[in-house]
């Protein structure tokens, strides 16, 4: 039944809406060089179910044949930047690791640069655990901490909830990993909508009056930084995604050239657009529109 319903839903977003934000030979799309994607309801219809969308899969492949590099930033933190790749590698999208970004990289990245020697406490499912791990930090359930990072955790206990909002009090930084209130997954078998990490870190902020540091899209920063990692230009960039909030408000915010896919509007996890213009460059009912400029 569940599969039935996601094809149901990716047939339908093929006719449901009309293009289109701008005439896309204004933009010199072709041009570009490093093509990013967000993941869930993008390339498929989420981690929990990897069905492909078949627009998605071509263009990836259509990107590859014309010598262009596609590389993925999800805001997805449930999962490592492994875990991901290897459920987009499972069904048929070719790429590497290392051009894999979640939001729990990301957030390992930027604690990393600030103190590579950080004590981290988590709260995590495992995926933003193994993030961190890969980057060389040291995890531990002990103080003295330096950061508490919150990533998607479907099985957090109050002992961990409390150890956490202890630790922020005696000085240790806040970061919440991504930024989604709610959203929609699978977890011990069950399907259903899950509290997000933003809402967990929101008791944090309210029992202590400190703020988080929010690593995720919208940020600039997530952009601009995979970029370079990448060596490539905002000029060189396009990205492509379903959310305004999200990964168009993003996109734009750091000079990249947007492209908004419109998919099934219940499966949009919703962002703090933080203010950025939420405006695509390009909008389009299916990416097979984007292969027409190749």
């Amino acid at each position: 039944m569940v599969r039935d319903r996601i094809l149901h839903h990716i047939s339908v977003t093929f006719f449901y809406w009309q293009i289109k934000t701008h005439d896309m030979s204004e933009l010199n799309i072709r041009e570009k060089s490093l093509w990013l994607f967000d993941v869930d309801n993008t390339l498929i219809y989420d981690v929990d179910h990897p069905v492909v969308f078949p627009d998605a899969l071509r263009l990836w492949n259509a990107l590859m044949e014309n010598g262009k590099t596609n590389a993925v930033l999800t805001n997805v933190g449930r999962l490592s930047s492994r875990q991901i790749h290897d459920v987009l590698k499972s069904v048929g999208f070719q790429t590497e690791r290392n051009r894999t970004f979640s939001a729990g990289g990301a957030a390992a990245a930027y604690v990393h640069n600030r103190s590579p020697r950080a004590r981290c406490f988590l709260i995590s499912e495992g995926g933003a655990t193994e993030d961190f791990v890969a980057q060389g930090l040291n995890v531990t359930n002990n103080p003295p901490i330096d950061y508490v990072a919150v990533a998607a955790d479907r099985g957090f206990t109050y002992a961990e909830l409390n150890f956490a909002t202890k630790m922020v009090r005696d000085g240790a930084q806040l970061i919440c990993i991504s930024g989604s209130f709610e959203y929609r997954g699978v977890y011990l078998g069950m399907e259903d909508v899950y509290i997000g990490e933003r809402s967990i870190v929101a008791a944090i902020e309210h029992a202590t009056g400190v703020s988080s540091v929010v690593i995720g899209k919208p940020l600039p920063e997530i952009f601009t930084e995979t970029i370079a990692i990448l060596g490539y230009k905002a000029d060189d960039a396009v990205m492509v995604g379903d959310n305004r909030t999200s990964d168009i408000a993003g996109g734009n915010a750091a000079g990249l050239t947007t492209v908004l896919v419109k998919r099934d509007p219940n499966n949009i996890v919703q962002f703090d657009s933080q203010g950025y213009d939420d405006k695509p460059d390009l909008s389009v009912a299916t990416l097979d529109e984007v292969i027409t400029l190749f």
